[in-house]
């Protein structure tokens, strides 16, 4: 929401700030020599980071932003807080974010503009309907008075959502953090992050040093140039991209502050009201990246105007509100949105740089997350981990092929638009695709696979017969019996009674080694299972947290007395490699190394597996010779036969 209230409150909130901060016009109050936590972003998600450590107990906590407080993507925020979202963890964090935004003005006195307007999702197919919460199209006339219905199968309700001015909400948080102690500093630039021996030390800023102990990567936009200065390089996979939003004069008769949020996913639009007007935005088939090299302003200013390309969302605008025909316009706004390659963001610590925490790549939802977000990773940096499951937002989920400007840039322009499409089962991006393959992957694709990016590694979900319609396959799009069900249900008889192989090249391997004792003591340390085995055995087990918790799953194999091979899944690449090097002592005589490039993997699965394994073999495959989960001379050599390129 822009401009909400007027300038003159405007400038009393801004001087009862300073009061409160120390941190008058022109930077005035010396930058502190040390702190324990320095936290670079000064909008809505940096401030509840802040006021969350705050909350939790800890001192000597540093804000520091390159302008002013709120002055970047947050001073344009549409200012909607609504619960829909695609995963669990994130309907959990809005949920939170809602009711935390709701009783700030009572803790602080700063008026944040809070209404519970309620939201309305509206449908035009089918595929809502087995929602238990939707109304009929005539309850949405009720709701809301200028909804054009006729299209509408029904709409899912969501009271509980509001909408907030963002700008106030990020004021009353920087002045809750700064009663519990904590200073912020606006006009202050982070030049590079200092790093030793693998751990945060302190920042560089325009205004000097500061030594510390943590480092919060909050900086939006700029996450991702922030974490390339650095003097460890850290990677943060967002992109920029333009989004706009219109604003109308008021209606007459004024629309209601208390009229429910529309989000018309089949028009790609949104809408609030707005001043007695409205305001509607969306997520266009065609976006456009930005910021792709450096940074840019150093507050974020409306960007040009761009009517041709805004038309769609104009014409479904006046499709689902005839009434708005005439009303007069005020702004078309222009701001950028940062997106992530999975339309999750981004949170946690880094990996190769202990100490270093990123809260960033909102898509869009900065205002919704911020609060549960900043809450969870103020959690984890206090207690090393946060009370809810986060994995599906860590960072460590990506790796350095995600990371890269070129991926990015053509990644986001297929992630924004998702935004509003059906998030239906199996669904692959198809950006990005084919960085990395199997040695088997072009003989698997003459043979009718069809594949799914896993982690950047391409593997074949499905084979489709010969005679088969391609393209009904490949644009089954449903909750509904995908057209490939019956396809994959035939895979999966043939594994349970006959015999079938699955390339499983793309998980992870990694090789652990020691002169002495030092691999065996840490894999003791790190797993649940009793790794002191017999070379040649396999040891199903799990890396376990002073919790008991997971933090990987894997098969480990005793290769020699001092050396293990490790095989975990895919997607755990990243977060397996830095779980042990976060726990490996430092010692020039233990050695991990990641060899997942290094070989092609076989599982050969069935209750004939053993026949062909018969075929391959000089030497008797009965269970007695060949028991479960262990490996002789010949058969450890079979295997790496098997799994080696």
């Amino acid at each position: 929401m822009l401009y909400v209230t007027s300038m003159l409150s405007v400038v009393r909130r801004w001087q009862s700030y300073a009061r409160l901060t120390a941190a008058a016009e022109g930077n005035s109050a010396p930058l502190p020599s040390q702190a324990r936590v320095v936290i670079c972003g000064g909008g809505i998600v940096g401030t509840s980071v802040a006021y969350h450590l705050a909350k939790l107990g800890w001192t000597e906590v540093v804000l520091l932003e390159q302008g002013r407080l709120g002055a970047g993507t947050t001073r344009l925020c549409a200012g909607i807080v609504s619960v829909a979202k695609p995963i669990f963890i994130e309907s959990k964090m809005a949920d939170y974010s809602n009711t935390l935004y709701e009783r700030l003005e009572e803790e602080t006195g700063v008026k944040t503009g809070y209404v519970r307007t309620g939201s309305l999702c509206l449908a035009q197919n089918q595929d809502l309907q087995p929602v238990p919460i939707v109304i009929k199209p005539k309850e949405v006339a009720k709701l809301h008075p200028l909804v054009n219905i006729h299209d509408l199968v029904g709409a899912l309700h969501l009271p509980g959502d509001a909408v907030v001015s963002p700008p106030d909400v990020c004021h009353a948080l920087a002045v809750a953090a700064a009663s519990h102690g904590v200073q912020i500093h606006e006009r202050t630039s982070v030049n590079h992050v200092l790093v030793e021996k693998g751990h945060v030390t302190g920042v560089e800023t325009d205004r000097g040093p500061i030594e510390c102990e943590y480092f919060v990567n909050c900086a939006g936009q700029w996450a991702y140039e922030l974490g390339q200065v650095s003097e460890v390089k850290v990677s943060v996979p967002l992109h920029g991209c333009e989004h706009f939003y219109l604003l109308t004069k008021a209606l007459e008769p004024p629309l209601q502050p208390s009229t429910p949020v529309l989000m018309d996913m089949d028009g790609r639009i949104y809408v609030r009201a707005w001043q007695g007007g409205i305001l509607s935005g969306g997520f266009e088939k065609n976006p456009k990246p930005i910021f792709t090299e450096g940074r840019n302003q150093l507050e974020i200013q409306n960007m040009q105007e761009d009517w041709d390309h805004f038309e769609p969302m104009l014409s479904a605008l006046l499709r689902r509100m005839p009434s708005l025909d005439s009303c007069e316009i005020h702004q078309l706004v222009n701001c950028p949105e940062s997106f992530t390659p999975d339309m999750r963001c981004l949170m946690g610590e880094t990996t190769g740089v202990h100490g270093y925490f990123v809260l960033a790549g909102m898509n869009s939802s900065g205002l919704s997350f911020a609060g549960g977000a900043g809450r969870y990773l103020a959690e984890w940096m206090t207690f090393g981990y946060p009370t809810d499951h986060i994995w599906p937002l860590d960072i460590t989920r990506f790796g350095n092929l995600q990371s890269s400007r070129t991926f990015l840039r053509h990644r986001v322009m297929e992630v924004m638009p998702l935004l509003y499409e059906l998030k239906v089962p199996r669904w692959d991006f198809q950006t990005g695709r084919q960085l990395r393959t199997s040695p088997l992957y072009d003989r698997l694709d003459t043979q009718g696979a069809r594949w799914m990016e896993k982690h950047g590694f391409e593997r074949a979900k499905y084979f489709v017969p010969a005679g088969k319609d391609l393209l009904a396959l490949d644009q089954s799009k449903t909750f509904y019996k995908p057209d490939w069900f019956d396809i994959v249900g035939a895979e999966v008889k043939c594994c349970k009674e006959a015999v079938c192989v699955i390339d499983m090249s793309s998980f992870t391997k990694f090789e652990l080694s020691s002169t002495g004792d030092q691999a065996l003591e840490l894999l003791q340390h790190l797993c649940a299972n009793d790794l002191d085995v017999p070379v040649g055995h396999i040891v199903h087990t799990g890396m376990l947290n002073e919790r008991g918790g997971y933090e990987n799953d894997c098969s480990v194999v005793r290769i020699s007395k001092n050396s293990f091979f490790i095989i975990s899944p895919t997607d755990q690449q990243v977060r397996c490699w830095a779980w042990i090097k976060k726990h490996m002592p430092s010692d020039p005589q233990l050695h991990l190394e990641d060899v997942s490039w290094k070989y092609t993997a076989l599982n050969l699965i069935g209750p004939r597996a053993m026949d062909v394994l018969s075929e391959l073999s000089y030497v008797s495959m009965t269970p007695e010779h060949f028991p479960s989960l262990f490996l002789t001379r010949f058969y450890f050599s079979l295997f790496i036969t098997l799994i080696q390129c």
